[in-house]
């Protein structure tokens, strides 16, 4: 099982999933990145480890390393997900 992380603010059009990717990449998490029709991002996460999805949902906010991100993450909603790791941007 995975986990789908959605991520509300101002996320679209700001370099938001590039952004996820680095910090998947960081942390170890495969998974995609899909800008949703309401405004938010949607992450699938091939991982349900519970502290990696929490370490990288905590670099996602705070940026420790300082990569260049445009927008702003507001909220962050993350649950169980047992379908197949699919979306736009694929990290």
């Amino acid at each position: 099982m995975g986990k789908k992380v959605i991520l509300k603010g101002r996320v679209q059009g700001v370099g938001c999933r590039g952004y996820c990717a680095l910090y998947a990449r960081r942390v170890g998490i495969h998974g995609s990145a899909t800008n949703m029709g309401d405004g938010s991002v949607r992450l699938v996460l091939d991982t349900d480890d519970e502290k990696l999805v929490q370490r990288y949902v905590s670099a996602l906010l705070t940026n420790p390393d300082g990569h260049h991100f445009y927008g702003r993450i507001t909220d962050v909603d993350v649950s169980d997900y047992s379908g197949r790791v699919s979306g736009d941007y694929l990290f």
